[in-house]
């Protein structure tokens, strides 16, 4: 899918440019995972973490996909990146972006249940 909308392009580009982020959104495309996990999986001070998975979020290249109670009542997010695949081009002048979705297994599956009940 193209992406249009000028701050949205705007936040993918900074955030693959920023090594950071691009860590995060790299470890996040697979499985979903807490902010905890991405810092200590790529090396990434906590706090500089949980920046980028705030500025992340807000541009909604980065999303919530579940939320965990503990058994004492802490919670914490598992997040994963919006997209698996990010294209950027140059044409005529304007700058391009295409994204492939990262669809989560929920959503693939609800996807094909309601393709194969419309193929009946």
């Amino acid at each position: 899918m193209e992406i249009s909308d000028p701050a949205r392009i705007q936040a993918l580009v900074e955030g693959l440019a920023d090594q950071y982020s691009r860590k995060i959104l790299l470890s996040a495309i697979p499985k979903a995972k807490s902010v905890e996990d991405m810092s200590r999986e790529n090396d990434i001070p906590l706090s500089t973490a949980y920046r980028r998975v705030h500025e992340l979020l807000d541009a909604q290249i980065l999303l919530v996909e579940r939320i965990i109670v503990t058994p004492d009542g802490k919670k914490y997010e598992l997040l994963r990146s919006a997209y698996r695949a990010v294209t950027v081009s140059f044409d005529g002048g304007q700058m391009r972006v295409e994204a492939v979705i990262n669809e989560d297994v929920a959503e693939k599956l609800k996807r094909l249940w309601y393709t194969m009940r419309e193929g009946q």
